[in-house]
């Protein structure tokens, strides 16, 4: 579960707004933010070093961070956007988005597999992640850093759904039971066989018809 009191941020005003002065912002080694919720919507900017060892600390971009202002602003918020730059390796810009202490907030988390499935290693199947990440409703303080779902009973052929999901107190999946998460299918050399197979009998029509075609001259 996420520890709140350590994960936390301290964020300044922004005043200025707009290209020009983000880009000024990034150049000194900060990162422009937005802060917002129901009744809410402020600017902020963040020393990029530190998020980025936050974000190291957090295991992801999924946990709860707490918001420390300058006027004594204390924040639990959730990151709902983080831009990249994928060529300078760099964080562009945040979106914060507010949360509520002691009311339920919805929101994915990473999927985690554990195990080698069955049907990989001793049927040669291929597995099929479907998902990386699994939305989830639950309080604040109860919030998972990831969801775990072990896929070693996987046979060849099966797949798991979010009915297999673990059982987590205070945690619950808004996603219809049903919903495929990971299977196990035919391996690529069985496909290459029923291929193999679908040509030789493809070639085996073609030879018949022709056959047929140079009886029926001949009579």
């Amino acid at each position: 579960m996420s520890e709140l009191s350590d994960l936390t941020i301290k964020v300044a005003p922004r005043e200025q707004t707009g290209r020009q002065a983000c880009n000024k912002l990034r150049a000194s080694g900060r990162i422009p933010a937005v802060f917002y919720g129901k009744q809410i919507n402020k600017s902020y900017s963040i020393e990029d070093r530190a998020m980025r060892i936050l974000l190291r600390k957090a295991s992801g971009s999924s946990s709860l961070f707490r918001l420390l202002g300058e006027k004594g602003e204390d924040e639990l918020v959730l990151i709902k956007d983080m831009q990249m730059d994928s060529i300078k390796d760099t964080i562009t810009h945040i979106d914060f988005i507010q949360v509520n202490r002691g009311e339920d907030l919805q929101t994915k988390v990473p999927l985690t597999l554990l195990g080698e499935a069955e049907g990989v290693k001793t049927q040669g199947g291929i597995l099929e992640a479907l998902v990386n990440e699994v939305e989830i409703r639950c309080r604040p303080s109860n919030l998972p850093s990831q969801i775990e779902l072990d896929i070693s009973n996987l046979g060849l052929g099966e797949n798991l759904q979010v009915k297999d999901l673990p059982v987590i107190e205070g945690v619950a999946y808004v996603a219809e039971l049903d919903g495929m998460l990971v299977s196990c299918v035919g391996s690529a050399g069985g496909r290459s066989s029923a291929e193999d197979n679908e040509d030789g009998e493809s070639e085996e029509v073609a030879t018949d018809q022709e056959s047929t075609e140079e009886t029926q001259s001949s009579d």
